[in-house]
């Protein structure tokens, strides 16, 4: 009623202009006007009042001439109205080449979509973020640009869409030419009409990274505190026990010496040796393992014979071998030449020999290979000792898990040699792991030094 009430009055106030643009009109062509005359005014000179009662035959001159003056009016109007036509049309043409701007230039994808993702429309940046023109999009669908890795994702966002009729948001990382590309945030809404969805995409590629750099930041933070953890407990508690065995023991022996009572003095003298040896073993990681976390160990491979190499660890650790009776053999004896630090292999091979020691029965020998393939020389220490359980194994080279299993004579490790051997395999741009059986009995660890070592 409201609205019926505010087109009458407009269509009276336009009649009324038009009137007043026909008088205006009339005036300057000095052209006769139709109008009731008023007795208590008489004509002008130049107007002409015709009174339609004056005279009776001249009633249909009058109807012409009204009709005349409406036709005249609604011309004016019509005019008019052209004329407001013609500046809304101005008005919606720039208005919509505003929108189509604002919209084709967005610093958001904007994109309809269907149910199943087909695309019906999309602006220019959401073509940017495909990779594609245009015209080459719609009526393709939105799914072939999802990577894999985030595509369930972005089914279950459409799906969501449709099933609850509210506003939805999901990230997924797109793909160009069959490579990743950006990572894009969907907010997306169902249409009230037609089985269709408007969706908008903003490149959050940065704020990944960002993610990326803070996860990569807090993940070296915890190795650098479980680093620090590691130091203070081999400090506090592993280089502390040796010498506190150490200092007892020898009290003991001087005490007998000077009471020449030589009983057990032998078995006192090879615990000392042992314990020295220990506290000999980690002082000497301790130092590489430092200065190798303050960059202060530096890498220089050179060309050098891994058999000869192998043969100098193992004359260091046969007094240690001996007081088990172990045997240590080498195995595919032939001419190796490897691209290596010298310092750095050789302490691995100090290591695992010397676990391999630690944790092989009385008696018993460890075995080492060393084999060289077409890419890569790979090198094996193995023991039949305890064994390692497999849930184990993966915590091995782990600088922030606490694994320590006793020897088969109670030897104890700190764990912080395996961690040192795989920091500098990892140099190498090699591979350490272990294999283990613990039914069968039994470790084999092994590591690689690619031909091409490259410097990390």
């Amino acid at each position: 009623m409201k609205k019926e009430k505010q087109n009458s009055t407009k269509l009276v106030s336009l009649r009324q202009k038009a009137e007043e643009q026909l008088e205006k009109q009339h005036s300057v062509k000095d052209s006769p006007l139709i109008t009731t005359r008023s007795h208590s005014k008489p004509p002008s000179a130049n107007q002409h009042y015709f009174d339609p009662f004056e005279i009776s035959e001249g009633n249909f001159e009058s109807d012409n001439l009204k009709l005349i003056h409406e036709l005249q009016v609604h011309q004016i109007e019509l005019e008019m109205q052209n004329e407001e036509l013609r500046i809304a049309e101005e008005r919606a043409k720039i208005n919509a080449e505003k929108y189509t701007e604002l919209y084709d230039f967005a610093p958001a994808g904007y994109f309809t979509l269907s149910y199943d993702g087909t695309i019906y429309g999309l602006n220019l940046n959401g073509a940017g973020l495909l990779c594609k023109e245009r015209a080459h999009l719609v009526k393709s669908n939105f799914r072939f640009f999802v990577a894999p890795e985030t595509l369930l994702d972005f089914d279950d966002f459409l799906q969501k869409i449709f099933a609850s009729n509210a506003s939805e948001s999901c990230e997924v990382r797109l793909i160009a030419d069959g490579n990743p590309s950006v990572y894009v945030h969907l907010e997306g809404i169902a249409l009230e009409v037609e089985q269709k969805c408007l969706v908008t995409a903003i490149d959050i590629s940065r704020r990944k990274l960002a993610e990326k750099a803070l996860e990569k930041s807090e993940a070296n933070l915890r190795a650098l505190n479980a680093a620090k953890d590691k130091f203070f407990s081999i400090i506090a508690h592993d280089l502390k026990n040796p010498f506190i065995t150490i200092i007892g023991f020898s009290d003991m022996l001087a005490e007998q010496v000077r009471e020449k009572n030589y009983e057990g003095i032998q078995e006192y003298a090879e615990i000392i040796q042992n314990s020295s040896q220990r506290a000999m073993d980690l002082l000497m990681n301790l130092m590489e393992w430092s200065r190798s976390q303050t960059g202060r160990m530096e890498f220089a491979p050179e060309q050098i014979e891994i058999f000869a190499l192998i043969d100098e660890v193992t004359e260091l650790l046969n007094y240690t071998a001996r007081q088990k009776s172990i045997n240590i053999y080498t195995e595919g004896r032939h001419k190796t030449v490897v691209f290596a630090d010298r310092a750095m292999i050789g302490t691995v091979l100090r290591n695992l020999i010397s676990n391999a020691i630690k944790f092989t029965n009385p008696g018993d020998e460890v075995v080492i290979l060393a084999e060289q393939n077409e890419n890569e020389l790979v090198v094996s220490v193995a023991d039949n000792g305890v064994g390692i359980k497999k849930e184990a194994i993966d915590k091995l080279f782990r600088i922030d898990v606490n694994y320590v299993t006793m020897g088969t004579q109670n030897e104890k490790g700190t764990g912080l040699g395996l961690i040192l051997c795989k920091e500098f395999i990892s140099k190498h741009g090699g591979k350490i792991w272990a294999e283990s059986d613990p039914e069968k009995k039994g470790s084999r660890f092994c590591f690689t030094i690619p031909k091409s070592t490259k410097i990390t």
